[in-house]
Order: structure tokens, then sequence, then C-alpha cells
């Protein structure tokens, strides 16, 4: 898995970032003209399984052109990443009728699946012309080369969506979504994905009667059909969020991540109200810089199991839950804590951290492995959690003055 971290919140850019972070996993090796050459060829693409970009990051026109020819790239895993209507216009909300003729425009390419948008559509269908919606998506290529996409609106209003401005306000959706992926060796298993947008993943108080995206898993699984999933696997979570800044009692800065998302990771994994979410891996993709100048980052994932190591690379931060010091209560570590290893942690969050690996980059790719889903992992045997932590940073290149990532 990768997410991908840009460091500003320009949307001028985003179209560069995504582009260039999508050649890193689908560039093909030019075979020389001169076998007897000396090799400088590229690396190959890296192959992946689920890319995370932020909240309202793509416009959709770029989407449409991506779309367009993706389903000719080889071993493509499943791209999440948060939509906006245009890369000059600064508000991220989609009218209705922009939504309608994003959905005409997939209908129209070659190789989708047609009938993953018809969800979508029925539900857009019901919706007030004046409604502004905040919409993600999922896509994928298949094993038979076809385009899978799903597109999802956000059904939590943050309070950075909410004004006295129309078209600045935005509605609460609901539209339940999640993704299974299907392989067809039947010796492996299923993994189920639900894509969200930012607060979608929060517990905050909502127009909809408390229906949030990771409890309505619970007690509105009924919409998703006759046999809805029994567990999710993989929450992956498009953000645009401010992090906590702080100094050590050691003089160090330090950020993390927002204490309603870290109570979301501690409830996903203890709490019956989220019963499907108990072994889920959250994977989150923030921007470095905020659109109004403060910090974010710390673009990572959640694993709800104990840290086994105690050697990261430089460019990671870990944050754990559990006991730190032999303290009497649970808690989210601080940054004088030790890490708190296998029995005394409960789970813990490896992220990118703002302070080190080039964090002033236009952009930065963080890869790692899930060594073994939780759901997958023996109670009689310790979840290694994260491994083969990688980092990529976006350089531009003076030769093209075009953005590239570099190991």
């Amino acid at each position: 898995m990768y997410v991908v971290e840009p460091g500003k919140y320009e949307p001028e850019t985003h179209s560069n970032i995504f582009e260039a972070a999508i050649n890193v996993f689908i560039e093909r090796r030019i075979q020389p003209l001169d076998r007897y050459a000396s090799d400088t060829l590229a690396d190959p693409p890296l192959r992946f399984d689920l890319v995370t970009f932020p909240e309202a990051f793509l416009p959709a026109e770029r989407l449409i052109d991506l779309l367009a020819y993706i389903s000719r790239a080889e071993g493509f895993g499943c791209v999440h990443v948060g939509l906006r209507p245009s890369a000059t216009d600064l508000n991220h909300l989609f009218a209705v009728p922009e939504l309608s003729n994003l959905v005409k425009e997939l209908r129209g390419l070659p190789d989708i699946v047609n009938k993953d948008l018809d969800s979508f559509e029925c539900w857009l269908s019901g919706q007030t012309l004046s409604a502004r919606f905040n919409v993600g998506c999922l896509f994928a290529v298949d094993a038979d080369r076809r385009v899978r996409i799903c597109l999802h609106p956000k059904m939590v209003q943050s309070k950075y969506e909410v004004s006295p401005l129309p078209e600045d306000n935005m509605e609460e959706a609901n539209l339940l979504t999640v993704v299974t992926l299907r392989p067809t060796n039947k010796d492996l298993k299923t993994v189920v994905v639900q894509p969200l947008l930012c607060s979608d993943a929060l517990h905050l108080g909502t127009k909809r009667n408390g229906s949030r995206p990771l409890e309505a898993l619970q007690k509105d699984a009924g919409c998703l059909g006759n046999q809805p999933p029994d567990h999710i696997d993989i929450v992956s979570v498009a953000t645009c969020t401010p992090q906590v800044p702080g100094l050590s009692s050691r003089g160090a800065n330090y950020r993390t991540w927002h204490s309603e998302f870290r109570d979301t990771f501690r409830r996903a994994a203890n709490d019956d109200a989220l019963g499907r979410h108990h072994f889920a891996a959250f994977v989150l993709s923030n921007f470095q810089i905020m659109p109004t100048g403060g910090q974010g980052g710390l673009s990572g994932a959640f694993m709800p199991v104990s840290v086994r190591h105690r050697e990261f690379p430089e460019f990671v931060t870990l944050c754990s839950y559990g006991r730190p010091g032999g303290a009497f209560e649970n808690r989210w570590s601080g940054p004088d804590d030790d890490y708190m290893m296998d029995g005394k942690s409960r789970g813990h969050i490896v992220a990118l951290s703002p302070f080190t690996g080039r964090p002033e980059a236009a952009a930065r790719i963080f890869g790692f492995t899930v060594h073994r889903l939780p759901r997958d992992q023996s109670l009689w045997s310790p979840n290694e959690g994260l491994t083969h932590c990688t980092l990529k940073i976006g350089e531009v290149q003076e030769s093209s003055q075009s953005l590239q990532f570099v190991s």
C-alpha cells in the first residue's frame, strides 16, 4: 500500500502531483536499441494493491483523462482519491448537475463497467439541484482488464464545510459504500475496503440521526443487499485535516493525529457499535500544509495490533496505544514515551514524519506492506504489523521541469 502526501493544498498543482505519482506505478521499461549499451533504464513500475490520496484533491476532468487509458496498465490495483470540480475553483464541493455530467462522461469511457455507477446515479437522481456534495472515488482495473469505479459522497459534514454561503455548505449524503475485492484465485480470500472522506471516519454529530458510515456498517447493513460483508479489512480515508502540534519535555517538536481520529481507531478495535471494523487497518492520506496554512501531515496507517519492532526508518513516526511505562490506564503514547512493545501496546499508528524525510518536498509517497491482515492472523502468534517502509520524494527535474518521484 502507498499513501501520497502533497506538500501543500494548492489545487492548481494537484493534477501534476497525481499524474507523477500514478506514473510511478504504470510506467513501462523502454527496451534499449543497443543491447550492449550500459543500462540506464528506470526502475520497473511498483506493484500495488492500494494507493490513497487526500480529500478534495483531483479535478474531475483529470480523472476522466486517466480512466480513458488505464485499462492498458498491467497489475494496476486500487486508487482512492478525493475529487473536486476543477483545478481553478477553490470550492471543492460539486453541484448536482456537475455530478450528473461526471457520471455521463464516465459512462462514455471505453472498458468501464457501467453498472458500477447505477447505485450512485440512482441516489443522485433523488437530490435537490441546489445541494452541494463532497465526493471521492475508488477505481481499479479488474482481472478482465475492465475499469471498475466507485463514487462515494461524504456523509458527515466537517466544521469547515458549514457555511451561510450555499455554495460552500456541504449537504450530508446518505449513500453507504463498501467495495469487495473477489480474487479469481479461489485459494485467496475476499478483501473488503470501505472508502471514506475525512470526517466520515469521526464520531461527530450528523443530520442523519447518527448514521455515520462506520456505525452504519453495523446497524444499517441491510441497505447493502442480502449479503453485506461480515467484516471490513481496510478503511481508506482521504483526509484534509489539521494535526496537533506540540513541544516535548526534551525540546523536540512533534505532531500527533487529531484526537477524534485516535478515538475512532480505539473504538473500531473494541466498540461493538463498530463490530465489523474490529480487525480493520486504517490507511490515511493528508496534506502537509492545510488550505489555511496550518500544520497537517502524518499520512500513514493505523494497525489494531501490538508494536513488534523498535527500529523504523528515520522518516517514520510511531504512536501506540497501551500502558507506557506500566501506567495504570491505557492511553496514546506521547513523544517522551518509549515504544510500547508487544503486550504493552494494543494498536499503533505508523506515519510520515513532518520533520524528517524531506517534508518540504512538493509531495512524498510513503509505501508499506501489511504483513498480514489482522483477521488472517492466528491468535497464537504475534502480528508483525507494517513492514518494508519506503519513501519516494517528488522533485522537479531541471531538464523537463516536470515532477518526478525518486527514492
